[in-house]
């Protein structure tokens, strides 16, 4: 019997939980709802840390007993090493980090090992589980890890990410002292989703600053591994909840509430009392409302549920004094016998209290300071009687501001603007109240939990999985090569096709100083004895003579764009008409490098180089991304093509190019195989080009399409050295 794929959700919390009396809970949340939803008619799995060992056990068989679709894994985890990875490193680092705060990130070396170690237990833990083809779905910034450790362990599972918090600009992400470290291990997913655009955006920028990855709003491409990048704004089970919001219970309480007012137009406020929430913006929000208008005074109120959360941590507890102290304040500076417009209460409500409080408020106010979504926003639009609608004032920094277009968006950090909104929602009369309502309804009624996870679902279980090209190490001595590569080199004649800088002589910061050691001449001397033997290089034709000059090798200049065979004259590859951008791209490129200091403009004959390796480097990458652009649009319909390398911008004819003259080679070459060893992204044309016919070499780092590589540059000579002794 064929095994059908399987879903596997994971998550810090599992969607149950064990009671007091020992009886199974589930859990109600979004997420929960969501993914419950988008799920009950098949089996799948749900992956969450449990940190009582009795409790876990006795979850995983009460659920297998009463949810025939659902296996649950409760993955046990000591209670320390859970503090030390949830709220030593989760909370203290990513947390505030993520929302704005970075003043209050604290790391701490220890617990980054136990958020690793936390991420390794879970990866080992699933890996026991999932098979080939299944689908695993891993949620939120608890587990940036667990993608890269799970993609080692099975290589044949598709993977998803979702990040339910905002993504920081990237040079607040930068200041994360494992940086690499979160980045390099979600980008193992195959899909990767967001609230809305300025996450991703704001990812995209990340994973240029810190790992030199180029990606768009679709895809980032690392280690030969591609990654679909996408939005997917969650939302709640809408009509589920407008239908729980119109049961008798809630009516009765709604009646109850509105009896209860103290003033004619109530705003409500639902918060965890979290730093991100503004709950101290809000407040003073209020407060320069009341100054500002002094006819809202005793008929506006503010009723502010603050949901308790993560009591003994001091930043809480700063920002609760900080709240109760301005409610006091402001009921001191407004309030009479009759009236207070504050009405404050910590603690958590019931749903049914929940519901009457959203349908019986005249308003919202949210004014959250950095907010991945906010589904309070949403609720309470749902909850909403169309015979008195209310209004949502909605901070512009919530991740629903993107999806709720007809709130009353406001700055939270700007007095003025929650003022203004709070008496525009007070003014407001009822055919916009309810066009507004209405409309956000609608929205929201098309656009369920559910919907939320059926589409980021379907898009991960329609990714195809990229094969892993991890190159092999290269080692120096022959004797440590594996069988394939001595079995290669084996073979009557084979032709090397090798890089000059960065390969064969190390990268230096002007391009002249850069000249060819005599044991490296001596190397390749020995080679080309044994070798058909090319350099291929991006340098020009007079650079290369005055560096072989004597020796008995074949040479091809700017990126194969000129080749000398030996014996022979330079001849040229080149057919397309270079006149026609030439001209253009050096006057563009010459006013690059009068605005850069240090920058300079290399001539060839089919190319052109803009160095500005010397150049302030922040600056310098900025002005070359700007050129890139400029160029790339501007000479899109010419015969040139335009690359950004290693601290250079390149602008160079189509025949410049090392995948182009590998292919013209092998048509001379009477099926000869081929070693092409390269560092560059210029390379990876040739890498790409060798298609089966050989071996590709990478010298360094960075992600690359070659099958082996060696370490760095100084290891290049003895490696030749080697590779001329062995072969016959």
């Amino acid at each position: 019997m064929i095994r059908k794929p399987q879903r596997i959700f994971v998550s810090n919390r599992l969607p149950y939980s064990i009671n007091e009396n020992g009886d199974l809970k589930r859990g109600s949340g979004g997420l929960v709802s969501a993914l419950m939803g988008v799920s009950r008619s098949e089996n799948f799995s749900w992956f969450g840390f449990e940190t009582n060992e009795d409790h876990a056990l006795k979850m995983h068989n009460l659920v297998k007993n009463t949810e025939a679709n659902v296996n649950c894994y409760p993955v046990y985890l000591d209670k320390d090493v859970y503090e030390k990875y949830y709220n030593g490193f989760a909370n203290d680092i990513l947390w505030p980090l993520f929302h704005y705060e970075s003043h209050l990130a604290n790391f701490n070396r220890s617990n980054w090992e136990f958020y690793q170690e936390a991420n390794k237990l879970m990866a080992q833990q699933i890996a026991e589980v999932a098979q080939a083809g299944d689908t695993v779905w891993i949620h939120d910034f608890h587990f940036f890890l667990l993608p890269k450790m799970l993609r080692d362990l099975c290589p044949e599972v598709k993977i998803g990410f979702f990040l339910h918090i905002p993504f920081p600009s990237a040079e607040l992400f930068r200041q994360i002292p494992v940086r690499e470290e979160l980045l390099s291990g979600v980008l193992a997913c195959d899909l990767i989703g967001f609230h809305e655009y300025s996450y991703l955006r704001q990812f995209i920028v990340a994973l240029k600053m810190v790992l030199g990855v180029e990606a768009n709003f679709i895809q980032a491409q690392y280690e030969g591994h591609r990654t679909q990048l996408g939005v997917y704004p969650i939302s709640i089970e809408s009509d589920e909840f407008r239908e729980k919001s119109q049961t008798p219970e809630v009516e009765a309480k709604v009646e109850e509430y509105r009896r209860q007012h103290s003033s004619p137009f109530v705003i409500v406020g639902i918060d965890r009392l979290d730093y991100s929430k503004g709950l101290e913006l809000k407040l003073r929000g209020l407060q320069h409302a009341l100054r500002k208008y002094p006819e809202l005074r005793e008929r506006v109120s503010l009723l502010q549920i603050a949901i308790p959360t993560r009591e003994d941590v001091p930043a809480y507890m700063s920002i609760r004094k900080e709240v109760e102290h301005l409610v006091g304040s402001i009921n001191g500076e407004f309030g009479t016998p009759s009236h207070n417009p504050v009405h404050y209460v910590y603690n958590s409500v019931q749903e049914t209290e929940l519901l009457a409080l959203y349908r019986s408020a005249s308003a919202i106010l949210v004014t959250s300071k950095r907010d991945g979504m906010n589904l309070v926003a949403m609720e309470y639009v749902m909850a909403q009687d169309l015979k008195t609608p209310g209004s949502l004032i909605l901070s512009e920094f919530a991740g629903a501001a993107s999806l709720l277009s007809d709130a009353l968006l406001v700055n939270p950090w700007d007095v003025d603007s929650i003022a203004d909104a709070i008496k525009k929602a007070h003014d407001m009369e009822f055919e916009e109240r309810l066009d507004r309502i209405s409309h956000l309804q609608d929205i929201l009624s098309k656009y369920s939990s559910t919907k939320w996870a059926q589409g980021f679902i379907h898009d991960l279980e329609n990714t195809i999985l990229t094969p892993r090209r991890i190159p092999k190490p290269m080692p120096i001595r022959k004797e440590d090569w594996n069988n394939d590569f001595v079995k290669f080199i084996a073979s009557p004649r084979i032709a090397v096709l090798l890089d000059y800088d960065g390969t064969l002589v190390s990268i230096m910061k002007r391009p002249d100083q850069v000249v060819l050691i005599e044991e490296t001449r001596k190397a390749l001397s020995a080679l080309a004895e044994k070798t058909d033997l090319f350099i291929l290089s991006g340098r020009n034709r007079e650079f290369l003579d005055s560096q072989f000059q004597g020796m008995k090798v074949n040479l091809a200049a700017e990126h194969g764009a000129f080749v000398k065979l030996i014996g022979e004259d330079w001849k040229t590859r080149i057919s397309s008409d270079i006149n026609s951008w030439y001209p253009h791209i050096e006057k563009v490129m010459n006013d690059y490098a009068e605005k850069v200091p240090l920058s300079f403009v290399e001539k060839k004959k089919a190319s052109l180089v803009w160095h500005f390796r010397l150049s302030p480097q922040d600056f310098a990458s900025f002005q070359s991304k700007k050129l890139d652009d400029e160029l790339q649009l501007g000479m899109a319909n010419q015969p040139v093509t335009v690359n950004i390398g290693k601290a250079i911008v390149e602008a160079k004819a189509i025949e410049c190019n090392k995948g182009s003259f590998l292919r013209w080679l092998r048509q001379q070459a009477n099926s000869v195989p081929f070693l092409c060893v390269g560092d560059d992204r210029t390379d990876e044309d040739m890498f790409e080009a060798l298609d089966g016919a050989g071996v590709s070499v990478k010298v360094g780092e960075g992600q690359t399409l070659a099958q082996y590589r060696l370490s760095s540059q100084k290891d290049v000579t003895q490696w030749l050295w080697s590779l001329a002794s062995a072969l016959s």
